[in-house]
């Protein structure tokens, strides 16, 4: 996933394979960043599903395309998918069949689950009137309702606005948008669950962008207050920070220990949403002399340092998720992992395999 300039996020920025986004940040001192450190829970979370920009050329390949694709996220254990882009529902051209249809079918047979996003509008977080938005969204929502809702593998909702935490009137529009887009899926289809993915920010001081910062307990606050106001039922947080490799999975702990009781506060699910590529750097300091002072990860300079998250650090990560929920998806195959990108990537596809299956808690449901 890819970001704008600003702390708060939409998939319509979402773009090119080898530059990454997603994020859920840990706590960032002014010092650096630390060493990697070992997870100790004696869990994990399941790795149950991923995030997919469906992408034209997704819609226009062949289903035994598909077939391969599904095939090899069902190796990872990966059976949820949540499919993101402005393409998928589009009106095919007269006489042409939907090619979701042909997505979907396979999707049935296999019995997978599928998320289909309600997108956002640029730059949502700067809407002075959330109604045309609100509009929009609940138009989409009844589209794509009519169109897949008889598929038996359309299972929910994903509401893509992705923020950290918001103030004054930014906080009342971000409350409006879930608040009224959560029921509109709800009156559309009340069973189907409704799920967003916000992050959190541990960059306190300031180097990589001029954001207002908030410590655990205001973040913890500020959800526990807004998740009520809705009717999401699924809280995906975002576990890399911003993205750089030097932070600890410690660090992470008070964010997700706060999200955690903001979600039970408000009887919602919480996920975690354990992403798999990341910005390599040794420490905070060499991110700046490298990139710049306030240089955001998403900037086009930083493209050369993106990879793919290490089979290890994937299980250390599964592990911290485990101290937290039993169930994770993640961001970042589509980019990193997909064997279809290369050797390298083929590569690593088959060593997160070969360590999964290794400790098959990590793929099955727990009892």
């Amino acid at each position: 996933m890819r970001y704008s300039a600003s702390p708060f996020r939409s998939y319509w920025s979402f773009h090119a394979p080898g530059v990454a986004l997603g994020l859920l940040l840990v706590i960032l001192l002014s010092t650096g960043c630390g060493h990697i450190q070992m997870a100790t829970s004696r869990q994990a979370a399941r790795l149950l599903g991923t995030l997919w920009w469906m992408s034209p050329n997704d819609l226009n390949r062949p289903i035994t395309a598909w077939q391969t694709e599904l095939d090899q996220l069902e190796a990872l254990g990966i059976r949820v998918m949540v499919l993101n882009g402005s393409f998928v529902g589009e009106t095919p051209p007269p006489g042409t069949p939907d090619p979701m249809e042909a997505f979907f079918a396979e999707a049935d047979r296999r019995g997978l689950s599928i998320y289909l996003d309600t997108l956002s509008a640029p730059n949502w977080w700067t809407l002075t009137d959330s109604a045309p938005e609100i509009a929009r969204a609940r138009n989409r929502v009844e589209a794509l309702a009519h169109r897949y809702g008889n598929h038996p593998s359309f299972t929910g909702w994903y509401i893509p606005y992705e923020l950290y935490v918001m103030w004054d009137a930014p906080a009342e529009l971000i409350t409006t948008l879930y608040r009224d887009i959560s029921a509109a899926c709800k009156q559309v289809s009340p069973a189907k669950p409704v799920m967003i993915s916000p992050f959190f920010i541990l960059d306190q001081a300031g180097y990589l962008g001029s954001f207002r910062w908030a410590s655990p307990a205001e973040y913890q606050q500020f959800w526990t207050t807004l998740l009520p106001q809705t009717r999401v039922d699924i809280v995906a947080l975002q576990d890399s920070g911003e993205h750089l490799s030097c932070y600890t999975l410690s660090e992470r702990r008070p964010f997700l220990a706060a999200m955690k009781a903001a979600c039970e506060s408000a009887h919602k699910k919480f996920w975690i949403n354990i992403e798999v590529g990341e910005l390599g750097v040794e420490s905070l300091s060499a991110y700046t002399n490298r990139f710049g002072y306030k240089t955001h990860v998403n900037d086009p300079k930083t493209a050369p340092a993106w990879r793919a998250v290490a089979p290890d650090k994937l299980r250390q990560k599964i592990e911290l998720a485990g101290d937290y929920t039993d169930t994770a998806i993640s961001w970042g195959y589509q980019q990193f992992i997909r064997p279809s990108l290369g050797p390298e990537a083929e590569h690593l596809h088959e060593l997160y395999r070969s360590m999964l299956m290794t400790r098959r808690s990590y793929m099955e449901p727990k009892p």
